[in-house]
């Protein structure tokens, strides 16, 4: 396991303890490619190859683009995309070795369907989903047909991530049933996961219905968080 807080990485390794597995931990700076690489070095010397890689570190700032601060956006990115890619070069080249494999790129509804007050957040995301439609072609392209990927795309989670989010259509998540969703996913080699489902009605419904009838969808769905907004950055 990886992670950017020691203590959200060290529950999750009891849990996992707790059911029976053998757990090692390791505390990242998913935003710093040398520490991704340096542990990733670790891991292979001390435990293995690894087979199953899920990329699932994000984070997140809810405000408008100009009260966002740079550095803010600097992290969405290094976190929610570049440590994706620094990951999946740190344990790719064993699994194309053994044509065997899994990635998981933890992405979000966000990667397909756009917010306000999010528009790093949603680049970031968009850029995720995208990584892993491309990673998964080139493997194609490259007959490592034994690598396979799983993207997991779902709408608000009832984590604290996002504060106070609502909407008038649909529910806010549990994370039990993202867990659930994501894991008969991966056991069954699904491509894209989409919680809810009904996502990808939404997006069909995007490609067909003209603007002025997703704009009065939008306003039904009343998407709604906690976000700042007309606070300009002092960059």
């Amino acid at each position: 396991l990886f992670c950017l807080l020691q203590h959200g990485v060290e529950d999750t390794a009891a849990e996992c303890e707790r059911l029976g597995a053998t757990v090692q931990a390791f505390v990242v700076d998913c935003s710093k490619r040398e520490e991704i690489y340096s542990a990733a070095e670790k891991v292979k010397k001390d435990i293995g190859d690894v087979s199953i890689l899920v990329n699932n570190a994000g984070v997140i700032t809810a405000a408008d683009l100009l009260s966002t601060q740079d550095h803010q956006i600097e992290r969405m990115f290094e976190v929610n995309i570049l440590a994706h890619i620094w990951t999946t070069r740190a344990f790719l080249p064993a699994m194309m070795n053994n044509n065997h494999g899994h990635i998981v790129t933890v992405a979000s509804a966000a990667g397909h369907f756009v917010t306000s007050f999010m528009v790093a957040y949603c680049s970031s995301k968009f850029a995720a989903v995208g990584f892993h439609k491309a990673l998964t072609e080139e493997l194609s392209t490259l007959g490592k047909d034994g690598i396979k990927t799983t993207c997991l795309c779902p709408v608000f989670i009832n984590t604290g991530f996002v504060k106070n989010p609502s909407t008038r259509l649909g529910k806010i998540l549990e994370i039990e049933e993202v867990v659930e969703a994501l894991m008969e996913g991966i056991l069954t080699n699904q491509k894209m996961i989409f919680v809810p489902s009904n996502q990808r009605v939404a997006l069909l419904l995007e490609r067909l219905f003209p603007e002025r009838a997703l704009d009065v969808l939008k306003k039904l769905t009343d998407v709604k968080f906690d976000a700042v907004i007309g606070q300009r950055s002092t960059q």
